[in-house]
């Protein structure tokens, strides 16, 4: 008796979130640090890879097929002082009849070993412990869906170690599934 082996091919669409975290400092002066604060196009943009005649910063225009992966992190871009940011959850937004994307946390901690000179002009072995967090979905129809990106804002003591907290922000982004088998 013979089995047959269905292989489907799955791809894999990256989008990264890049936030000017000098602007929204220089825009946003924190009152309550507990509500999170909207914030405008200006301070946000995206980048997705791949080139089709919707490419937009604001708007990601993807042409794929159902249980294709969606991942979405984030990053920020800061100039020379030391911000960092934490995408903090990703949910559908205003209610979308139906969900396309159902956008789920992953946090991997990998572990950085290094070799530092010391004073003695010897090298010593330094260790790191970094958490990296993305969220990611299956797509599982097609059209358009609005999610929320809530996010963390930290900015970093002189010693580059301890995170104090500036605020919390959010914006809408908009996604346009498309299929692409048509």
């Amino acid at each position: 008796m013979e089995t047959s082996l269905l292989v489907t091919k799955q791809a894999t669409y990256e989008i990264l979130i890049v936030i000017d975290t000098v602007s929204i400092k220089s825009k946003y002066s924190i009152n309550d640090i507990d509500e999170p604060i909207k914030i405008n196009k200006a301070n946000y943009y995206t980048i997705y890879r791949k080139n089709n005649e919707h490419d937009s910063v604001h708007g990601i225009y993807i042409d794929c097929k159902k249980n294709d992966k969606i991942i979405i992190s984030g990053i920020s871009i800061d100039g020379d002082s030391s911000d960092a940011i934490i995408l903090n959850e990703i949910q559908n937004y205003k209610s979308m009849k139906k969900k396309i994307v159902s956008l789920e946390p992953i946090c991997v901690s990998k572990n950085t070993v290094y070799n530092i000179e010391n004073d003695d002009n010897k090298l010593s072995v330094e260790s790191e412990e970094q958490n990296f967090i993305w969220f990611e979905s299956a797509i599982s129809g097609f059209g358009k869906s609005k999610i929320k990106i809530s996010f963390s804002l930290y900015y970093l003591n002189s010693d580059g170690n301890q995170q104090d907290l500036y605020g919390h922000f959010w914006f809408p982004l908009e996604i346009k599934f498309y299929n692409a088998a048509k």
